[in-house]
């Protein structure tokens, strides 16, 4: 069959992504985490204190969003809320979120390794960049 489509830039990203997002997917099922959850405590591990208003910034996430993410992962146990001044919170890996995360890493690192494989030699990189560009712009 032809794919009319298969030649447009947009169309190829968004199938990437979605093979690559349920690739993801089916091996952190184990861990009972989302997207979002993944992405949150990787930046609150990098950026440890982050307010929600600034993880929502860097994410991308509606705040509307972001409370009933918090609550969960919270629930979980994953992180905590400490206060950082008069009305703000910062978020913090728990222990179990640390240990939990390291898990999640190991096959997101490997699923990345994977992926990177698929690439022409050497060309990881400069794809990477390419990426960057067309969403950072």
């Amino acid at each position: 069959m032809k794919d009319p489509m298969q030649n447009l830039l947009g169309y190829a990203l968004r199938r990437a992504s979605a093979a690559m997002m349920e690739s993801l997917l089916v091996r952190l099922a184990p861990f009972d985490l989302r997207s979002t959850d993944i992405s949150s405590l990787l930046m609150i591990e990098a950026n440890p204190g982050i307010t929600q208003s600034a993880l929502c910034r860097a994410l991308g996430i509606q705040r509307a969003n972001m409370a009933p993410l918090a609550a969960r992962l919270e629930a979980r146990s994953l992180i905590q809320r400490q206060k950082v001044d008069g009305r703000s919170h910062g978020l913090f890996l728990t222990d179990e979120g640390s240990e939990l995360l390291g898990k999640a890493k190991a096959v997101i690192d490997h699923h990345d390794r994977e992926l990177a494989a698929r690439l022409p030699e050497g060309s990881r990189a400069m794809f990477l960049d390419a990426l960057n560009a067309l969403w950072r712009a």
